[in-house]
């Protein structure tokens, strides 16, 4: 069999398998990202790739938990989109500011400030599934803004941050956590997605593939988050946050 064809395969098996992560919790590029190194893609064109798997699987999660009532489309939401996006443009302009060493020095801070709030979350005991509590502007306007110049500015976990961001500040139902934050991840992701297309930096044979790949995973993904018990869901970011610290530490201290 030409190798071409085994590569497609093995390709379009990783997004399913990322995309499932993807559109539970975030952290789905943890997968793909080393798996385009390993199938030998120019280095200028994994990040383009990588993206069109991330937007499809955002796009397709955030549409199932708009459908089912997680997500409502109004102004607030609206608006804490074109923040995002203003943002994500802003923070990719700044990415050039830090060097790849320091970019993961601040967020190995991020991440232990992460637990941080949880482990506080946890005590004062916000995490209450009975709540039937939205979100408020105060809390989403200022965690669009966050979340849409850290992904421009750097990208990794960009859902796996926004969900530990609102369980601390806010008491919501964890799905209705899961649907924001992914609709963040959803179009900042685009955004970038958009950028990368323009400057000719994604493979779309790739790209096409994976985007059939991410769409199937992604729809299996949202669809598991939605039936199970919303503590194993929130049990399974905090497994995310793990895995985001041990990987930070490996490219911070092994691979610099």
């Amino acid at each position: 069999m030409d190798d071409t064809i085994v590569n497609y395969f093995i390709w379009f098996i990783g997004c399913i398998f990322s995309s499932v992560i993807t559109a539970i919790s975030g952290g789905g590029g943890m997968i793909s990202i080393p798996l385009l190194i390993y199938l030998g893609l120019p280095s200028h064109f994994i990040l383009g790739i990588n993206k069109v798997i991330l937007t499809t699987a955002s796009v397709t999660a955030t549409w199932r938990y708009y459908k089912n009532g997680l997500l409502q489309l109004n102004q607030e939401l609206l608006l804490s989109f074109v923040l995002c996006i203003g943002m994500a443009v802003f923070g990719a302009e700044m990415s050039d500011v830090l060097s790849t060493y320091y970019m993961l020095i601040l967020l190995l801070v991020m991440i232990i400030l992460l637990f941080l709030m949880d482990w506080l979350t946890k005590k004062r005991n916000q995490d209450n599934e009975k709540n039937k509590a939205h979100l408020r502007p105060k809390i989403i306007y200022p965690t669009a803004i966050v979340i849409g110049f850290y992904s421009g500015f750097f990208g990794p976990g960009t859902s796996v941050i926004s969900f530990f961001i609102i369980s601390f500040f806010a008491s919501v139902p964890t799905m209705i956590n899961v649907a924001f934050s992914k609709s963040l991840a959803m179009i900042s992701s685009l955004a970038a997605l958009i950028t990368f297309a323009v400057e000719g930096k994604v493979l779309w044979d790739y790209g096409l593939i994976g985007l059939v790949g991410a769409f199937k995973g992604s729809w299996i993904g949202a669809g598991l988050a939605m039936k199970v018990d919303p503590k194993k869901v929130k049990l399974f970011f905090n497994v995310m946050l793990v895995v985001f610290l041990m990987k930070t530490l490996y490219d911070l201290f092994i691979e610099s």
